[in-house]
């Protein structure tokens, strides 16, 4: 549909890029990104497929963390190519905010922000900086209580933020539903604030895990928080897009 896709590019201010988390940037992602940087357009991006990740290849926290790093590095070696100097460095980070991970197929996906800003109000920082924290080569120390870019402690490895604070919620709840553990799902929905009706509680498997990931992280929210942070008003847009 690259026909459809280059008709819209003429009407639109920003757009969001879904890249497939297994898959990684496929030559049809290049070719849009391409198509949309060269009519400048802003890109934020969307990790998607992350429920593939965890179901079916069932990979380690930060095997998930380096694959979302490769990906979006992907993403940027596009961005960076077409460089446009009218446009600016449009280059997504997920510390900025422009990239969002989740499931299409669920209707589930967070940025890091929103987890910064619950984070900050813990931890008593300023979000922005929670947000450079939680993403990258950063490690809170649980006995120093304190944040560090070294990895390991007393010959003890650390958990990388990005996966102690973000990634580990999400995989209890993965593992809690998708192994039945029964009795731990009611504590966990308690401690993320999630309610169930009385007939949700009664679904298992992928289908209490389809309602509960919605309920904790809703796709709607992220994206268009994302999209109405980072993309430009159609005002800013024509300003620097009319030249095209």
């Amino acid at each position: 549909f690259s026909s459809e896709v280059t008709a819209a590019l003429r009407v639109t201010d920003g757009a969001l890029v879904v890249v497939d988390c297994v898959e990684g940037v496929c030559v049809q992602t290049e070719t849009v990104l391409r198509q949309a940087l060269g009519e400048r357009i802003k890109p934020v991006v969307i990790v998607n497929k992350v429920d593939r990740a965890l179901l079916e290849l069932q990979v380690s926290k930060e095997d998930l963390y380096q694959s979302f790093s490769r990906t979006i590095e992907s993403v940027n070696v596009v961005i960076s190519t077409y460089y446009d100097k009218v446009l600016g460095d449009v280059q997504v980070q997920p510390y900025q905010g422009t990239v969002a991970f989740g499931s299409g197929l669920h209707g589930w996906g967070f940025t890091v922000r929103q987890f910064a800003v619950k984070y900050a109000k813990k931890f008593g920082v300023d979000r922005a900086k929670m947000m450079e924290r939680l993403w990258g080569d950063n490690y809170f120390n649980p006995k120093t209580k304190k944040w560090t870019k070294v990895g390991e402690h007393d010959g003890q490895p650390l958990e990388r933020a990005f996966n102690q604070f973000i990634l580990d919620p999400i995989f209890k709840i993965f593992g809690a539903i998708m192994n039945f553990k029964k009795d731990e799902i009611p504590t966990l929905l308690s401690k993320l604030e999630i309610k169930l009706s009385a007939e949700e509680k009664d679904l298992e498997g992928k289908a209490l895990l389809k309602i509960v990931m919605r309920k904790f992280l809703p796709a709607a929210d992220a994206l268009l928080e994302m999209m109405i942070i980072h993309l430009p008003s159609p005002i800013t847009a024509q300003k620097y897009r009319a030249e095209t």
